[in-house]
C-alpha cells in the first residue's frame, strides 16, 4: 500500500494491533475503495475523515477478498494462488499491510462470529 495521502495533513493514530494468521479482517464501515482501471492504482477513503489512499494491485486484492469471515492466513493462501511467492513471505507481507491500514483505522478486526459484511 502506498501511504501517501492525497489530502494535505498527516492524520495522528495510535491505534496498534498484533495481527496474526487466526486475525479475521474487514474493511471499515465507512471506508471505501474504487480501482481507477486496469493497470491503474486503487483510491481508499475514509468516509469519517475524508482522507484519500492509493494502494497497489496487491492491497487491492487483499481489501476484495476480506470479508470478515477469512483469516489472515486463509487469505495468504488465497493470495498465494495468483502471486508466486513463497506463503511466510506473503504472510509477513500481508501483516505488514494489514498492520498499516488498522492503523489508519481504514480496516478492523472481526471476532469468529461476528457475521457483518463490510
Amino acid at each position: 500500500m502506498n501511504s501517501e495521502k492525497i489530502s494535505p495533513g498527516r492524520r495522528s493514530t495510535t491505534r496498534k494491533a498484533v495481527v496474526t494468521e487466526q486475525t479475521r479482517l474487514r474493511i471499515s464501515h465507512d471506508t471505501v475503495f474504487q480501482s481507477l482501471g486496469k493497470d491503474h492504482d486503487t483510491v481508499l477513503m475514509s468516509l469519517s475523515d475524508g482522507y484519500l489512499y492509493t494502494c497497489n494491485e496487491t492491497t487491492t486484492r487483499f481489501l476484495e477478498a476480506m470479508d470478515g469471515r477469512k483469516t489472515l492466513g486463509e487469505l495468504t493462501l488465497e493470495l498465494q494462488q495468483i502471486y508466486d511467492i513463497e506463503s511466510a513471505k506473503l504472510l509477513v507481507d500481508l501483516q505488514a499491510i494489514a498492520g498499516r491500514l488498522l492503523a489508519e483505522g481504514l480496516i478492523t478486526i472481526t471476532e469468529p462470529d461476528d457475521t457483518q459484511t463490510p
